[in-house]
């Protein structure tokens, strides 16, 4: 299921659903002392001299800071789409090196939870494990409602506050979770 079949099928609560897993993705990744930093929301990124990819409200990008004693984590970045699930790159990388479901994968594979998606990104990027090097092939998202169910029930983690907008509430909470994203 690509982005506009998403946004098709569930409309704005998709976004809200992503911006909630994005959320507690970060927040699990802090309680373990990983620093994310949540990339442009929307945006037309250089990936290297001649590769350009649009990043889409639906796409997940979160980039790995430097841990005290771990200068070598500075340049991961931690993606998740409803294509393919998580996966690990490394900028200037046009395609991720590892992903966190393989080309055997389930739909609710995609949608792993925000500590299993973190447990496995440390264990990738301390060398203990290593992703799957391809995709998921021909796999949807919507081939399991559970999947779908999963996805939105991270829609509640980011309810608007009193007289907020949805896109106004999302912001706030980015604010107060002291989450930065890129112009």
């Amino acid at each position: 299921m690509n982005n506009d079949a998403l946004v098709a099928a569930l409309g704005m609560d998709a976004v809200a659903a992503v911006h909630g897993y994005r959320q507690q993705v970060i927040s699990e990744a802090d309680r373990r002392g990983l620093r994310l930093v949540s990339e442009a929301l929307s945006d037309v990124v250089q990936l290297s001299t001649e590769v350009y990819t649009v990043v889409d409200p639906i796409d997940i990008r979160l980039a790995v800071l430097p841990r005290r004693g771990r200068g070598d984590l500075a340049d991961p970045m931690l993606r998740w789409d409803p294509a393919h699930g998580w996966s690990l790159s490394y900028r200037g990388e046009h395609s991720p090196r590892d992903h966190y479901a393989g080309t055997h994968a389930a739909p609710l594979d995609l949608v792993p939870t925000a500590a299993e998606v973190v447990a496995w990104a440390i264990s990738v990027l301390d060398g203990h494990t290593v992703g799957h090097r391809a995709p998921p092939r021909h796999l949807d998202l919507d081939d399991d409602p559970g999947a779908i169910r999963l996805l939105l029930g991270f829609a509640s983690t980011t309810q608007p506050e009193p007289g907020q907008t949805s896109r106004a509430a999302v912001e706030h909470n980015d604010r107060r979770r002291h989450v930065t994203f890129a112009t």
